[in-house]
């Protein structure tokens, strides 16, 4: 309909029967003879005006939502990435504009330019902006966080690459759906000005100057109002359920066909249902191309037990997980099976009887502590916003949110009860979602790798908790995880997944004693791996030759002191690795040294040349040979870019000499750097693994010839295996290219298998540094023997007790 619409106002012009302008019969006669549609106010043929009003209409409101757009996308994009001044500017102006009513706008900015097309155009894109500049700056905001950016800024981007290459790609679809919603105001205030007289002006035809021209003879002529208004309306209705349809939420809504009815042999192993607090049977889940992304997967989590949910990364857990709340993942179709919540089926459940079921008897804490909390409500009003949800009275929520904060080992004074999400650590953040997730005390607990944010004394700390609360009564935890060493100390049972399927399911003793899968063996021997080996020694230049040189170096954050006094060194080849607890200030320190937070003072020094606190005082070869690897390997890589061309970009920005075969050949090189082919060029981040999209970001920063790698946890997202082969893989590279690495990590098995110097950072200062061994042997700080004891420790098979299968 739009389309029609759309051709009939651009095309009508060349079907005119007559001129626009002229007069075949008396004004306003009856339809009929050389007038279908009758005439109007002057005896023009109406059918001939229609058909050539439709085209001034359309032009100019693309024009003017063009021009709102780019201009708006321009101020909104550069004060999210600016900020300080120009945002507060813009932010400024855009309020001023919001404040006056839109006619009065129209009708000023009208006036000033001239009557006509132009002056009607431009008055409809100032009218547009001020809202568009606050989507786009909502928008961008958000795409800033994302790792793949940050890594643009700290090698040294331009603003206007960072803004046109790495997000606006990622912007389109929130901007495409919101120019949709635009172009129907767009087309509202055009008609709306014609049909006030300030648009085309007579004799040229316009729908709005019709409705004008005729209102007084509607009794007489009614077709020479009424249909160039049915043109308009056609055209805004059609264009608004187009935007609808094309929403978001319309494309996450996935159709559920018919499914099997499941029967009592559903149950594993013949196990009665018993009151479960979960019961999934038969659950089948495909993807967009029809293959299986879980394939009849069945699930019994009775009322007070933990079931580990292990495998590798891609194995389906989280889709399990989310499944298990009645969430199909978007792309996904559900093919066949159950899901059971507290005894009440939740795969047919409309979506406001859902979120009732889902408030009342789970909660859910999310894998990714960056997305987990809404960015702008402080502590104390997170969590009481799930309170107040679940009714809880007024005057409970205080006492209920400390004791949620305390459950969580996070401290409950006024001061952290006001802090925002970005004042908070990663492992901070995830134990803020992990304190809503049980302030209202569900009967399921949904844990999506909760611990891989933390380090090993504060994850220990939380799964004890958690294991502690299920004793005195609390929920059935679902807990998903790719460590299977940290678990086994929490957990009753372990079900492992692998591309799938359900391979293993039994009580930890038995798993651990006697995995019966290839992938349950595999999960085993990564779990006995990740204890603390035998540290390396150091290897390395000698200290006189630091590459890198940390003196003194305090920072703040919003006026809070978060690093002080911070001395450390790293020579060429060698490795600083930094642990501590959540919240020390490690991920703080790794962005100081990057150039990514300007907020610091002391000394840094790179090769013995001092090094600016920002990235813009920075210069380019500086830039060059400091390198970020960032923590999440989903997030690192621009999902809209193919393999190729993301390394390929620090080669035309640190090496222009080079030309396009020489460059397509070096990324080849690096990829084979890395242990990738060169078949992977072709490929874009979403069709690779956790451990490959690791892999292109260590090649990306190698493009560049650093000679300073700067590794944020770089293993937290991976499973054990996967995590083992990228610790490999930098310990060859810093042999092989004698590039030195500052590793932050709260994994102590990194530095002992790389080996070099060790600093624990607590409270933003260094409590120990020394020989990665001396420190893990003997630490002397009690912060360091914390973390060291907090390791897991599998038990050995021998000695595990196994239950009688019969008996379980």
């Amino acid at each position: 309909m739009l389309i029609a619409v759309v051709l009939l106002a651009m095309l009508g012009p060349l079907f005119a029967p007559h001129g626009s302008g002229e007069v075949l019969d008396m004004p306003y006669a009856p339809a009929g003879g050389a007038a279908p549609l009758g005439t109007d106010h002057l005896g023009s043929d109406v059918l001939s005006r229609l058909l050539a009003g439709g085209r001034a209409l359309l032009v100019q409101s693309t024009a003017a939502l063009a021009a709102a757009y780019g201009l708006g996308a321009a101020a909104g994009m550069l004060a999210a990435l600016r900020g300080g001044r120009l945002d507060t500017w813009v932010l400024r102006a855009t309020d001023v504009l919001l404040s006056l009513p839109g006619f009065l706008l129209l009708s000023v900015t009208v006036v000033a330019l001239g009557h006509g097309g132009f002056g009607v155009g431009a008055a409809a894109a100032v009218v547009l902006l001020p809202e568009v500049v606050r989507v786009v700056r909502a928008a961008t905001l958000q795409a800033l966080q994302h790792d793949y950016v940050e890594a643009a800024l700290a090698r040294g981007e331009r603003t206007g690459y960072v803004l046109l290459r790495e997000v606006l790609p990622n912007l389109a679809p929130v901007l495409a759906a919101d120019a949709g919603v635009r172009f129907v105001g767009a087309v509202f205030i055009v008609s709306t000005a014609s049909f006030l007289g300030y648009g085309t002006q007579p004799p040229s035809a316009d729908w709005g100057l019709m409705i004008l021209e005729n209102r007084d003879g509607l009794a007489l002529q009614p077709l020479a109002v009424a249909v160039p208004a049915a043109a308009i309306l056609v055209l805004l209705l059609s264009a608004n359920l187009l935007v609808d349809t094309a929403s978001p939420a319309a494309a996450r809504a996935t159709p559920r066909p018919r499914r099997r009815v499941a029967t009592p042999n559903d149950a594993p192993n013949g196990a009665p249902d018993n009151g479960s607090v979960l019961r999934v049977r038969g659950l089948c889940l495909a993807g967009p191309d029809g293959a299986p992304v879980l394939d009849h997967v069945d699930l019994n989590l009775p009322p007070g037990r933990i079931l580990a949910l292990v495998g590798a990364s891609g194995s389906g857990k989280t889709t399990l997980a989310l499944a298990a709340l009645g969430e199909i993942r978007p792309g996904l179709a559900l093919r066949s099976g159950q899901v059971g919540l507290a005894g009440h089926p939740v795969l047919d459940l409309a979506p406001r009887p859902l979120r009732r079921l889902r408030a009342r008897h789970s909660g859910y804490v999310p894998q990714d502590p960056r997305t987990s909390l809404a960015p702008t409500l402080r502590v104390a009003d997170q969590i009481g916003e799930f309170l107040r949800a679940r009714a809880v009275p007024r005057a409970e929520r205080p006492e209920r949110i400390r004791a949620a904060l305390r459950l969580a080992r996070l401290p409950d004074d006024p001061a952290f009860l006001r802090r925002r999400p970005y004042e908070l650590s990663g492992g901070q953040r995830q134990r803020v979602a992990l304190a809503c997730a049980l302030a209202h005390r569900p009967d399921l607990l949904v844990l999506d790798e909760p611990t891989s944010a933390l380090d090993p004394a504060t994850a220990a700390a939380l799964l004890a908790d958690v294991r502690r609360l299920r004793e005195d009564g609390g929920p059935a935890v679902l807990l998903v995880a790719h460590d299977l060493a940290q678990v086994t100390s929490v957990a009753d049972e372990v079900a492992v997944l692998d591309a799938g399927q359900l391979v293993e399911w039994g009580p930890v003793a038995e798993v651990l004693a006697r995995p019966e899968s290839e992938a349950g063996r595999r999960l085993v021997a990564a779990a006995r791996a990740s204890t603390l080996p035998a540290a390396r020694p150091a290897t390395g230049a000698a200290d006189s030759t630091r590459v890198l040189d940390v003196d003194a170096l305090s920072a703040h954050r919003g006026g809070r002191a978060v690093l002080s006094g911070i001395a450390l060194a790293v020579a060429p080849g060698g490795c600083l690795s930094v642990v501590g607890p959540s919240g020390s200030g490690k991920t703080t320190l790794l962005r100081c040294l990057a150039g990514l937070h300007p907020e610091w003072t002391g000394t840094v020094r790179l090769a013995g040349d001092a090094l600016p606190a920002g990235l813009r005082m920075r210069g380019r070869d500086q830039l060059r040979r400091v390198q970020l690897v960032p923590q999440d390997p989903q997030d690192s890589l621009n999902p809209r870019h193919p393999v190729g061309r993301i390394i390929a970009r620090p080669l035309g920005l640190f090496r222009p000499e080079l030309d396009a075969e020489a460059v397509r050949a070096e990324v080849h090189r690096l990829l084979g750097r890395v242990g990738l082919t060169a078949e992977h060029a072709g490929r874009r981040p979403g069709e690779l693994s956790g451990g490959q999209r690791q892999r292109v970001a260590l090649a990306r920063a190698l493009a560049a010839q650093p000679e300073v790698l700067l590794c944020d946890e770089v293993t937290s997202a991976l499973d054990p295996p996967t995590a083992a082969t990228v610790v490999a893989l930098l310990d060859e590279l810093r042999r092989d290219l004698g590039v030195a690495l500052v590793v932050v990590t709260h994994d102590l098995s990194v530095p002992a298998r790389i080996g070099g110097t060790l600093a624990v950072l607590a409270d933003g200062t260094v409590r120990e540094s020394g020989p990665v061994q001396r420190v893990l042997s003997a630490p002397a700080d009690p912060v360091t023997a914390r973390l060291v004891a907090a390791v897991p420790d599998l038990p050995d098979p021998a000695g595990l007790a196994i239950p009688d299968p019969a008996q379980r």
